[in-house]
């Protein structure tokens, strides 16, 4: 047996942006524009952590329409349940991923009744700029960041 999947997801784990993505992607399916607003991301940039991570075997997608969802497969829940657990006290401590749960965590109460995604859909209609971003960043007014 080859060390190939092993080498990819000891790499999928050796970029800040990445381990920020698996953190936030260790609870529900989440759409692009879910993960971009909640980690501050460009969908570009994104979208090439992703591919490494898809890549790795660590994620996988869905299409539906013309939205992406991301979530962690049985081999990234397993990897990252085990590195995330050696770092309990780096997750508890650390400012950047804490601001990034509170961000998700405000970003998903914005999902509709099924749990779904339903910003990102009425932002695509409207074009400029994005409607999940001006929500987000209304509610962090209101609460803070």
């Amino acid at each position: 047996m080859s060390a190939k999947p092993l080498v990819r997801a000891a790499a999928a784990l050796a970029d800040g942006n990445r381990v920020r993505i698996l953190r936030a992607m260790s609870g529900p399916e989440l759409c692009v524009c879910e993960l971009c607003d909640a980690l501050g991301l460009t969908q570009s940039t994104l979208s090439t952590h992703l591919r490494v991570l898809r890549d790795a075997g660590l994620s996988a997608s869905r299409k539906e329409g013309k939205w992406s969802y991301h979530r962690l497969t049985p081999l990234g829940q397993s990897v990252t349940e085990a590195f995330f657990g050696v770092f309990l006290s780096v997750l508890a401590t650390d400012a950047r991923l804490r601001r990034d749960q509170a961000r998700l965590d405000r970003r998903l109460a914005l999902r509709d009744a099924a749990d779904q995604c339903c910003v990102g859909s009425q932002c695509r209609s409207m074009g400029s700029r994005s409607l999940e971003s001006r929500s987000l960043k209304s509610l962090e007014r209101k609460g803070g960041a």
